[in-house]
């Protein structure tokens, strides 16, 4: 059913496969009204969007017969994948549904979606531990009656995981749905987070679950449709997020563009090319009847959210998905909060990181010693051993790999007996590196700001300095005496071994 074809972090290039085509992942999954949309499926399949949602409880309540004669895909004029929202939104919004769960599990099997989710509970952001709980076990519940009883039909059914800002609901729904057999999940109750401005109890929640989600099984996130939480979406491995976003911010007169929303009056220029933009200028849209704007900014919003998913893909095809996710990061300062949930999470995100990737990566500031790359090295140095007794430790010169460099070579000839002599070099992100294994990737793979770093900033060379020293028995280290960084560090040096300085 999905097959992974890049990854970055947490995140994937992936394709799923449906009764009604291919969806590349990760995928922005708009939301359509069964009933009143303004901008026909077609269209918005014809801009790029290969799988849609549409609301199987309104379809029930205004088109249940005609729904079940005819199937979901041409009551909504769609003839890709469709998703259907069950009614859950409305049980967060009203409390309950005229509705039972076993009925809608039927009445989206009737209507041949592609992707069916049972009518869960959600448990939105605020209840207590133990409302919360209930609301699991609700859901749980339902959904243990509705894989049990679903028809092999080519259908996908999507697990909903419930337990909002409580990590351990969240781990234990996701845990008894995949036991249960769902071949896809879906994080539920995210948008009130993202209505808060909550984007760090967000991340932690999607981590919260993540963790134990098998590569196998996508995850889809509820309500995520805003660009600068995509790239954090998907760098915690969301691989398909729905939102009714493009109309709602329209019907308000508001612009998403790449780095946040703007107010249609306050632009006198789009900030993209695309249909809209070409044939409009901001002032020609205002001047406008409210029901024609209104459909013209929610088609400029979808073109705006189709370049920010692209973005994000070609990130990861690059190998640059770190450096995306941090730069949309300091967009806002709320979701600059959510660095320290990546950073408190980069052995998770090893996992999806390639070993060796085409490209350098790019370090700019302490939070990028902690990427996965970065701290993967530093597990390589940490297992490296000598039996040479002095060792000298220089900075890291612009020519790579190291041992080709003139630096190099000049050092060398300071000392009588080289070959008995560690050399190492080091920078303030990866640490000590070893001559021997200074060619493996990122230690000659990388472009670093050239800033005079404070060394109190960076806890991982610390920690790999000492590791370094324990596993390897030196008599004497050498230094560069005008390195303030090394200097530093220099209080490090165990007991026992002698401290001399490099002649520059």
């Amino acid at each position: 059913m999905f097959e992974i074809k890049y990854s970055d972090l947490a995140g994937r290039i992936g394709v799923l496969h449906t009764n009604h085509g291919k969806i590349e992942t990760p995928s922005f999954v708009p939301v359509i009204h069964p009933v009143k949309q303004t901008i026909p499926a077609k269209k918005i399949k014809e801009i790029g969007f290969d799988v849609v949602i549409t609301n199987a409880y309104i379809t029930m309540k205004r088109l249940e017969e005609k729904a079940r004669k005819n199937g979901i895909h041409k009551i909504i004029k769609y003839d890709s994948s469709i998703m259907t929202d069950s009614g859950g939104y409305q049980v967060l919004e009203y409390g309950e549904v005229d509705v039972k769960p076993p009925a809608m599990a039927k009445f989206e099997m009737d209507i041949m979606t592609d992707f069916a989710i049972p009518l869960d509970k959600p448990t939105g952001f605020g209840l207590s531990k133990k409302q919360a709980k209930e609301y699991v076990d609700h859901t749980l519940k339902v959904c243990k009656t509705t894989i049990k009883n679903k028809k092999n039909n080519g259908q996908i059914w999507i697990g909903p995981i419930q337990g909002s800002e409580h990590p351990e609901l969240v781990k234990r729904s996701t845990n008894e749905l995949i036991n249960m057999g769902y071949q896809m999940l879906a994080l539920g109750s995210p948008v009130e987070f993202m209505e808060s401005y909550e984007y760090k109890l967000l991340a932690e929640m999607i981590i919260a679950a993540k963790k134990n989600i098998p590569t196998s099984i996508p995850l889809h996130l509820f309500g995520a449709g805003h660009p600068l939480t995509i790239p954090l979406a998907v760098a915690l491995g969301c691989d398909t997020f729905d939102s009714a976003s493009y109309m709602l911010y329209a019907k308000h007169d508001r612009v998403i563009t790449e780095d946040g929303t703007r107010r249609l009056e306050e632009l006198e220029y789009f900030p993209f090319d695309c249909e809209v933009s070409s044939r409009y200028k901001p002032k020609e849209l205002l001047a406008m009847k409210k029901e024609e704007r209104t459909d013209q900014i929610a088609l400029f919003n979808l073109y705006s959210i189709k370049a920010e998913v692209d973005r994000v893909k070609q990130a990861i095809r690059e190998g640059r998905l770190w450096e995306y996710t941090m730069k949309k990061a300091r967009a806002h300062p709320k979701l600059f909060e959510t660095i320290d949930v990546i950073l408190n999470n980069t052995k998770f995100l090893q996992d999806g990181t390639p070993k060796f990737k085409e490209k350098a990566i790019f370090l700019f500031g302490p939070e990028d010693q902690y990427r996965p790359e970065i701290r993967r090295y530093h597990e390589y140095v940490k297992k490296f051993r000598t039996k040479k007794k002095i060792v000298v430790i220089t900075k890291d010169p612009m020519i790579k790999p190291v041992f080709t460099s003139y630096d190099y070579k000049k050092l060398r000839r300071k000392f009588k007996d080289a070959d008995l002599v560690q050399f190492c070099n080091y920078n303030p992100f990866l640490g000590i590196i070893p001559i021997e294994i200074s060619d493996v990737f990122p230690a000659s793979h990388y472009v670093m700001s050239r800033k005079e770093f404070e060394p109190e900033k960076f806890p991982t060379f610390l920690e790999v300095w000492n590791g370094f020293f324990s596993k390897n028995k030196f008599d004497s280290v050498y230094l560069p005496k005008n390195d303030s960084f090394l200097q530093y560090y220099k209080k490090f040096i165990p007991k026992g071994i002698t401290k001399k300085q490099i002649i520059e």
